[in-house]
């Protein structure tokens, strides 16, 4: 058993789901969780899985028996990661692609801050078309705190995270449907160090069927609850919380136009 762990959700994915397999370097030493969130359309194909996998570790699929979504779904993999005693868990989902030694140097940095609980990195998001943009978190501990009262600071597919601090804080909360990434490490960074790496480790899809796209009324509602959770009673909190307001107001449509004019970084 290697000291990190992978975690995968998968749904109806299963090409996805060997490209993100592929994508992990053969010099990495990670093993990695799918679990599979009751795919009916399209199942895996483990014998294919384990064929584009090239890394130094041990690949484990888990099948839940109806789709229950996504939340369930990495809290049933992150709970075997906990149980099996593993030290790190990192995340990538299905299309996602991890660059050159991305783990290691997680693992490093880690290693070399023990006081960091929770690291993310910067993302490079794509389409068939190609690179579209690269968001890049802000890096320390302190800034991480002002993005949080925004809008999440770490891009999920791109963290990872020890486990004794998932032993103390518990799995993903389920009451924030589609924005359970924010909420789970809004409990890191209030009450861990947090950082960022300022390298794209991770290439991210991005399209329209994703659940920040397919499912953008019901994530910025959610978004919107745990901004009022943290409420620090601040005029830049308050301002953040009437922006995050008109963004669930506006149409898609509108809310990228805004996007295109202002810059993606200042609107969220």
């Amino acid at each position: 058993m290697n000291r990190a762990a992978l975690l995968i959700p998968h749904f109806n994915n299963p090409g996805g789901l060997i490209a993100s397999l592929a994508s992990i370097g053969a010099s990495e030493t990670i093993d990695v969780v799918v679990v599979d969130d009751g795919s009916t359309r399209a199942r895996i194909d483990e014998a294919a899985c384990r064929a584009a996998l090239r890394a130094q570790g041990e690949l484990r699929f888990l099948y839940l028996p109806q789709n229950v979504g996504i939340e369930h779904a990495l809290n049933t993999g992150l709970q075997h990661i906990v149980d099996a005693g593993y030290e790190f868990a990192a995340r990538l989902d299905c299309d996602d692609l991890a660059m050159p030694e991305r783990f290691a140097k997680q693992i490093a940095y880690l290693d070399d801050h023990p006081d960091v609980m929770l690291l993310g990195s910067a993302v490079t998001f794509f389409d068939a078309s190609g690179d579209r943009f690269t968001i890049r978190q802000p890096q320390g501990h302190d800034e991480i705190v002002r993005q949080m009262h925004d809008d999440n600071a770490f891009t999920h597919p791109a963290v990872m995270f020890r486990i004794s601090a998932v032993r103390e804080i518990g799995l993903y909360p389920t009451d924030c449907h589609a924005a359970e990434d924010f909420a789970y490490f809004w409990r890191f960074v209030a009450r861990y160090r947090t950082a960022n790496l300022a390298e794209v480790l991770t290439r991210s899809e991005y399209n329209d069927a994703g659940i920040s796209m397919s499912k953008r009324r019901v994530q910025q509602a959610a978004r919107l609850r745990l901004l009022w959770r943290h409420f620090d009673w601040t005029p830049r909190s308050a301002l953040k919380m009437a922006k995050a307001m008109t963004s669930l107001i506006l149409p898609l449509a509108a809310a990228r136009t805004i996007k295109r004019i202002i810059g993606r970084k200042n609107w969220s």
